[in-house]
C-alpha cells in the first residue's frame, strides 16, 4: 500500500515555528542583525534621510516578522488570510529594504534569504519555488545596482546568493517533508493502534458468538439425538410391549404361537437395540440405508402387519422419485413410522392407508386411518411426536399437518419440495392390500 505524501497549507505545516524550530527563529533574527549592521559599517553615500528609512524598514520588517511568528503558532485554520498578509507585507518590506541598501552601494541579501526562508517554511512548494525565483531575480537586481553595474563582479556576486539561496531552500523544504514524514507516521500509528483495538474486541465478540454457536450446536444436536431415539425406539418398543402381552394371552392356550410371538419379540428387540446404536452415532436407519425410501416404507409395512394384524394396511407407493438425500428419506421414513405407530396404539382403527406420491416437485407422504379420529399421546412436547416431525421436516424446508379427517379418522400429512434430477431414480414400491 503506498501512501502519498501531502503537505497542505491548511495543516499542521502551516505552523512555521515546527519547521523551523526557536534555535531558527533566533537565528532570523540574528541574520538580519548582521544584515543591517553590514549595510550600516560599509555602505557609502550615507545620508541621514536614507539612514532613517532604511533603519525604519529594518525595525518595520522585524515587528511584521514577530507578529507573523506569533500568528503562525496559532492552530486555527482562520488565521490563514492572516499569514498570506503577513508574508505579503514582509514582501514588500523587503524589496524596499534591498533596493534602499544597494543605493548605498551595499546590497543587504540577509533581508531576502529571511524572506526565502519564510516562503520555503509555510508556502505551498509551487507557490514557495516561484516567490523564490522572484526573489533571486531581484537580488540579481539590487546585486547589479550596489556593484554599479560592473557585470563581472555581479554576476560572481549574485551567483554566490544564488548558490546560498539554493541551499537554504533545499535545506527548508527537505526539513518540511521529513517534519510532514514524521506527522504522517505518528497517524498512521495511531490509526494501527485504533485498528488494533478494533481487532481485539471484534476478536473477542467472534470468540463469544463462537461460544453461542457451539452451544446451540450441541442443543440441536441432543434435540435430533432425543428425536432419533423416540422416532426409532419408542416404536420398536411399543411394537415389543404390544407382542409380549400378546405372548402372555396365548401362553396358556397355544403354547406354539406363544412362541413364535416370542421369537418374534426377540427380534424386534434387536432391531430396537440396532436403531440406538444409530441414533447415537447419528447414523442413518439401516432400512433407509440399505432398502431406498420405497423398500424401508414397505419394510415398514410388513412390520406393522405382523404386530396389528387386526388393522388392514394399505401401501400406494408406486410412484416415480428423483434422487432423494438421505435427510429427506430419513425424515419421511420417521413420520411414516411414527404415524403407524400412534394408529396401532391409539386410533382403534380398522384401516389405514400409506401413501406416497410425487407431484409438480412435491413430495407428499400421506398415512390415513378409519379410526377414532384422535391420537392421544402424539402431540407430546419437548420434540417428540408428531411435533418432533415438525421441527426435522421444517429443517429441511418442509412442513408436516395432522388433525381429524373427514369424515372419520386421522390424517397424518408430510410434504417436502424436492427438486427433479437430470435423471431421476425411479424408485417403485409394491402396492398391496391384505
Amino acid at each position: 500500500m503506498s501512501h502519498q505524501l501531502k503537505i497542505s497549507p491548511a495543516g499542521s505545516s502551516l505552523n512555521v515555528t515546527r519547521t523551523l524550530g526557536s534555535v531558527g527563529i533566533i537565528a532570523v533574527y540574528f541574520t538580519l542583525a548582521l544584515g543591517y549592521r553590514g549595510v550600516i559599517l560599509q555602505g557609502s553615500h550615507l545620508t541621514a534621510v536614507k539612514l532613517l528609512s532604511f533603519t525604519i524598514l529594518q525595525v518595520g520588517y522585524a515587528l511584521v516578522l514577530v507578529w507573523f511568528f506569533k500568528v503562525a503558532r496559532s492552530p486555527q485554520v482562520a488565521s490563514l488570510r492572516s499569514r498570506y498578509l503577513l508574508i505579503a507585507l514582509l514582501t514588500v518590506l523587503a524589496l524596499t529594504s534591498g533596493l534602499l541598501s544597494a543605493s548605498f552601494l551595499q546590497f543587504d541579501w540577509p533581508v531576502d534569504m529571511v524572506l526565502l526562508t519564510v516562503y520555503c517554511a509555510i508556502l505551498p512548494f509551487r507557490v514557495a519555488i516561484a516567490l523564490s525565483l522572484l526573489i533571486c531575480l531581484t537580488a540579481g537586481i539590487n546585486s547589479g545596482i550596489a556593484d554599479q553595474w560592473h557585470w563581472s563582479q555581479a554576476f560572481s556576486d549574485w551567483i554566490g546568493l544564488l548558490l546560498l539561496f539554493a541551499f537554504v531552500a533545499f535545506c527548508l523544504l527537505l526539513l518540511r517533508v521529513l517534519n510532514a514524514q514524521k506527522r504522517q507516521a505518528e497517524e498512521l500509528l495511531h490509526r494501527l493502534e485504533q485498528s488494533n483495538a478494533e481487532l481485539a474486541q471484534a476478536h473477542q465478540q467472534l470468540q463469544r458468538y463462537a461460544d453461542e454457536v457451539e452451544e446451540l450446536a450441541i442443543m440441536r444436536e441432543r434435540t435430533r439425538l432425543a428425536r432419533e431415539i423416540h422416532d426409532a425406539l419408542g416404536h420398536y418398543l411399543s411394537v415389543l410391549h404390544m407382542q409380549l402381552e400378546a405372548v402372555s394371552k396365548w401362553q396358556e392356550r397355544d403354547p406354539a404361537r406363544a412362541l413364535a410371538g416370542l421369537a418374534e419379540a426377540r427380534q424386534f428387540a434387536a432391531q430396537a437395540l440396532s436403531e440406538v446404536h444409530n441414533a447415537v452415532a447419528a447414523l442413518r436407519p439401516s432400512y433407509v440405508e440399505n432398502l431406498s425410501l420405497t423398500g424401508a416404507l414397505t419394510h415398514l409395512g410388513s412390520e406393522f402387519e405382523q404386530t396389528a394384524s387386526e388393522i388392514c394396511l394399505t401401501l400406494d407407493l408406486d410412484t416415480p422419485l428423483p434422487s432423494l438425500s438421505p435427510e429427506v428419506q430419513v425424515a419421511l421414513y420417521r413420520v411414516a413410522q411414527e404415524a403407524l405407530t400412534n394408529v396401532r396404539k391409539h386410533a382403534h382403527a380398522s384401516k389405514v392407508l400409506l401413501r406416497l406420491r410425487y407431484e409438480d416437485e412435491e413430495l407428499e407422504l400421506l398415512v390415513l386411518d378409519n379410526g377414532s379420529g384422535t391420537a392421544a399421546g402424539s402431540e407430546q412436547v419437548g420434540g417428540f411426536g408428531l411435533l418432533g416431525l415438525h421441527e426435522r421436516l421444517e429443517a429441511l424446508g418442509g412442513c408436516v399437518s395432522y388433525g381429524p379427517a373427514e369424515p372419520q379418522g386421522y390424517r397424518v400429512v408430510a410434504r417436502i419440495r424436492v427438486a427433479s434430477g437430470a435423471s431421476p431414480a425411479v424408485q417403485q414400491g409394491q402396492g398391496r392390500r391384505r
